[in-house]
């Protein structure tokens, strides 16, 4: 439709986002000449905020809004034969009685629906307006067979005068909305043979997605560059950026890397979920005791505190939910970080540049002079990042950070190895921290015969996950600092594998999830000592050399 023929509602609506700087005067003009439906690209596209917008069309449309709890769980007599369109279209209806079908949609000006409706079903329909991603969540659980990947990513049609890409921003956009439905913290994009295959890491483990046709791949990675303002032109070298994307009713932060290859480009979004920063410390899985033992280190107000563990073991996430804990007025805080992973309010984030100068120790010796109460090191990496952090603690301010060890013993081990004398570890350390993700048994599938059709898990067994920990207190850097002494000091005797034990014996882990995290296989866990006969080994007789 042009502009004569364009409702006064969406002409108003659209001046409104524009005042408000969601949409540029240009974006206006090409969505007020946009066909049925166009309006639902600004949520596609990131220009409006998914509250913003629902707001906006209610009002606008003198529609009701519909809250998330109030969107149906089943099917809706006559519509099944629907579901199709209804998927495609984003259209779920709510209830029919009277004559009166009630719709949810997000985008109420999309009359075509409508009709539809109307026709098949010979009855009015009342629309009403549901936040998108909550209409999404509640179509793949009201019709799962039209919600394979397929129609997913098949699911919408932008308007091809909007953007000359339409196809793959509908594409693009949708499979970012499933990894963030499917709790994925990582999605890969990675040329293999003829196409571009998307794998997500859901819970640490990948899972094949999608892929698109070589003729694609290009257009692809070109169009994830400029959603992350990057350097379309440059294939050659190694880019970062970030963007912001709506779903689930929230703003996801994305952060992507780049890596270019000798057959294209790799491309890996990862997705960064503030909410996790604010859980508390057993909010994150962590037992009462760790946690209670973790306040009362960083309740000090100096010394060093320590997060260790392998990449993926969610060392991040506990720093920030205990920078969040000392997040007050009466504190500054200060952290240096590669790279910034989530933007906290109230804490001074340095993000590492090695190319310009600032790395760890060059920030750390910046930040001494700023005056801070508490100072978080992403990571200590080298001798000068470890003695400035030793001596920091030692002169009054609370320092957290982390180390690549295996188990919270080895990380005295890696202090000494950086050149820390034994005083000096022993008279700054106030807690080390040793953890590890552990994924949970699927509670929905855990006694049925087939989980393949598991919509928790999607067939895997697992769902979500936990933390498991081992800890060193305070009072276990007093004396000997050896490795071998100090495992022998843990908190309350619980190393790694005791905590895994505990969570095998509730049920919400087993053995195989334990053996992958750990590397190493568990014991049953027996009520009874189980006497059993020595094994006779018979000697093995040595080859004559010839």
């Amino acid at each position: 439709m042009n502009q004569s023929q364009a409702k006064p509602a969406t002409i108003d609506m659209l001046q409104r986002f524009v005042d408000q700087g969601y949409v540029s005067e240009q974006q206006r003009d090409q969505l007020i000449s946009a066909k049925n439906g166009g309006l639902r690209s600004l949520i596609d596209n990131g220009l409006v905020p998914e509250r913003a917008f629902a707001d906006a069309v209610s009002a606008a449309y003198q529609v009701a809004q519909i809250a998330a709890d109030q969107l149906p769980d089943e099917v809706v007599d006559g519509c099944l034969k629907l579901s199709a369109f209804l998927v495609e279209h984003e259209a779920l209806p709510i209830s029919l009685a009277g004559g009166v079908l009630r719709v949810a949609v997000s985008d109420p000006s999309d009359d075509f629906i409508l009709q539809v409706l109307r026709s098949k079903l010979k009855c009015q329909v009342e629309p009403v307006v549901a936040l998108r991603s909550d209409l999404l969540e509640a179509l793949a659980q009201v019709y799962p067979d039209q919600h394979s990947i397929d129609a997913i990513i098949g699911a919408i049609d932008l308007p091809d005068d909007l953007d000359s890409d339409s196809v793959l921003v509908r594409d693009l956009h949708r499979l970012i909305q499933r990894a963030v439905s499917s709790s994925a913290s990582d999605i890969h994009f990675e040329p293999i043979e003829s196409r571009l295959r998307v794998r997500f890491r859901v819970h640490g483990m990948l899972r094949n997605i999608h892929s698109f046709s070589a003729e694609q791949a290009d257009q692809v990675v070109a169009r994830l560059k400029l959603m992350s303002k990057l350097d379309v032109t440059e294939r050659r070298q190694a880019q970062n950026g970030r963007f912001k994307f709506p779903a689930d009713g929230r703003m996801i932060d994305l952060r992507v890397s780049t890596l270019p290859l000798h057959d294209g480009e790799s491309i890996v979004l990862r997705l960064l979920e503030f909410g996790l920063s604010q859980r508390s410390l057993q909010g994150l899985g962590f037992s009462q005791d760790v946690a209670s033992s973790m306040q009362q280190a960083i309740s000090a107000q100096q010394g060093l505190v320590l997060i260790t563990g392998p990449t993926g073991s969610g060392k991040s996430t506990t720093l920030y939910a205990l920078l969040n804990q000392l997040n007050r007025a009466e504190l500054k805080l200060i952290s240096i970080e590669d790279p910034v992973e989530l933007n906290i309010a109230g804490i001074n984030q340095i993000q590492v540049d090695e190319e310009y100068g600032v790395s760890f120790s060059a920030a750390l010796k910046t930040v001494l002079r700023q005056d801070p109460d508490v100072i978080m090191v992403g990571e200590i990496r080298d001798t000068e990042t470890a003695q400035l952090a030793a001596q920091a603690a030692l002169t009054g301010h609370l320092v957290l950070a982390t180390l690549h060890t295996p188990s919270a013993a080895s990380a005295v081990t890696r202090l000494k190895d950086l050149g820390l004398p034994d005083y000096l570890v022993s008279s700054t350390l106030k807690a080390v921290l040793a953890q590890r993700l552990l994924r949970m048994v699927c509670q929905n599938c855990l006694n049925a015969d087939s989980s393949a059709s598991c919509l928790s898990c999607a067939g895997v067994k697992y769902s979500g996950r936990t933390t498991i920990a081992e800890c060193l207190p305070a009072a276990a850097f007093l004396g000997e600092v050896s490795e071998s002494v100090l495992s022998t000091r843990l908190l309350n005797g619980v190393s790694l594998l005791d905590d895994a034990q505990r969570l095998i014996a509730s049920g919400e882990t087993d053995q195989a999830e334990v053996f992958r995290a750990l590397g190493f296989q568990t014991e049953p866990i027996q009520t009874e000592p189980i006497q059993t006969e020595p094994i006779q080994v018979e000697p093995i007789q040595a080859e004559p050399s010839h």
